[in-house]
């Protein structure tokens, strides 16, 4: 027959042990928990680096578009601008070989 104090000390032990038991799973359970919130958030770096990229190559295209569309306007315009000069020179041209004829 067990004694009382027998029962307590085999009572004691199994508390002890799964009271290790419980803290060597808890610690189990806070490296896999660490260890995938650094996966996740890898992850999401990754995730928002590859969209940033993404995103800058878009802005790079469409800025190179826009200015290609501001380059053909503005050649557009010069050409207009010539146009205009060019009718202006034709007649300054003539006005002044007009006075050199009425002076000479």
């Amino acid at each position: 027959m067990r004694s009382i104090i027998d029962e307590i000390a085999t009572a004691e032990e199994q508390a002890e042990q799964i009271r290790q038991g419980a803290a060597a799973q808890a610690r189990d359970m806070t490296a896999k928990a660490r260890e995938q919130a650094e996966h996740a958030l890898l992850e999401a770096a990754e995730s928002e680096r590859s969209k940033t990229e993404a995103e800058l190559e878009e802005s790079r295209l469409s800025g190179e578009q826009i200015a290609k569309d501001a380059v053909v306007a503005y050649e557009r315009e010069a050409q207009k601008l010539c146009t205009r000069a060019e009718g202006k020179v034709e007649r300054a041209v003539a006005y002044l070989v007009e006075k050199v004829m009425q002076t000479a």
